[in-house]
Formats: C-alpha cells, structure tokens, sequence
C-alpha cells in the first residue's frame, strides 16, 4: 500500500480491509488529507455512501484554498 501509483498507471482499487489496515497504524487523532498530486489540489472529505452491499463510495470536495495548478 505504501508504493505510489506511476502517474500513466491506473490508480489502484482499495479494500475496506486494505484501508482499515493503512489507518490502524495512525493514531485516533491523525489528521487525514486528500490530495491530488497530479493538480496539485487538496480534497476535503464531503460523505460516504454505499449503493450496493459490496462498494463504497468515499465523496470528496475540492477545498477552495488550493486551486488546480495549471499545466504550463
């Protein structure tokens, strides 16, 4: 889970297990960050939902203090 995706890859698809494995070793007061390192932009956590019994979906908000960075 450590290894960072290749920018050209196709970003991996986590487990809820795979997840819950990563955040056990912070501790409860661990402060979370959404980014996107490709834009450069921070994402804040907006809900979770599930639309079927095996997929969950984690809902993010671009968080407006850090805009894109546009490609030169």
């Amino acid at each position: 889970m450590n290894e960072i995706p290749s920018q050209t890859a196709e970003p991996p698809i986590i487990t809820v297990g795979e997840l819950k494995a990563e955040l056990s070793r912070l501790p409860d007061h661990a402060a979370v960050t959404f980014r996107c390192p490709l834009q450069e932009q921070e994402f804040r956590f907006y809900r979770l939902q599930s639309p079927s019994p095996h997929v969950v979906e984690m809902e993010l908000n671009q968080y407006p203090e850090t805009p894109p960075v546009v490609p030169t």
